[in-house]
């Protein structure tokens, strides 16, 4: 018994150092059975991002990040694994945020799309630009 113990306590524990939670599955004492809930990756921008204006949000978007990250009024905001997060700068703390507490521009956001808004922009800017580039004749 002592040494199942030990492994419970000891796989508890590799859970958590690798960014999970252990949370029991049962009544107060009941440590039998067990379930490992995964934790959000924690948000890590190590150098400050790119940063471009969205006009048809109202929002800074920071497209060259893997994660949908923007920025408004000096706040910078993220969302993941179903939650917002909130940080005073890019390096974090971040915390989580409800929706409700979301700066108006972001509370009609949905994930993707200010990026896809931006991608498709930035395709078009370079698709008139190319078509400048080929020279075509005027007549």
């Amino acid at each position: 018994m002592k040494l199942r113990m030990g492994v419970v306590v000891a796989l508890g524990f590799a859970a958590v150092v690798a960014g999970c939670a252990v949370v029991p599955a049962g009544p107060p004492g009941h440590v039998k059975r067990g379930a490992v809930v995964m934790a959000p990756a924690p948000v890590v921008i190590v150098a400050p991002p790119r940063i471009v204006f969205v006009t048809e949000f109202g929002v800074s978007f920071a497209p060259d990040l893997a994660d949908d990250v923007y920025v408004v009024a000096s706040v910078w905001y993220t969302f993941r694994s179903g939650e917002w997060y909130r940080a005073n700068v890019h390096t974090g703390p971040w915390v989580v945020v409800k929706h409700g507490q979301l700066p108006k521009a972001l509370v009609k956001v949905k994930p993707g799309q200010v990026r896809k808004v931006y991608v498709a922009r930035d395709a078009k800017k370079h698709g008139d630009q190319g078509n400048r580039s080929r020279g075509k004749a005027k007549d």
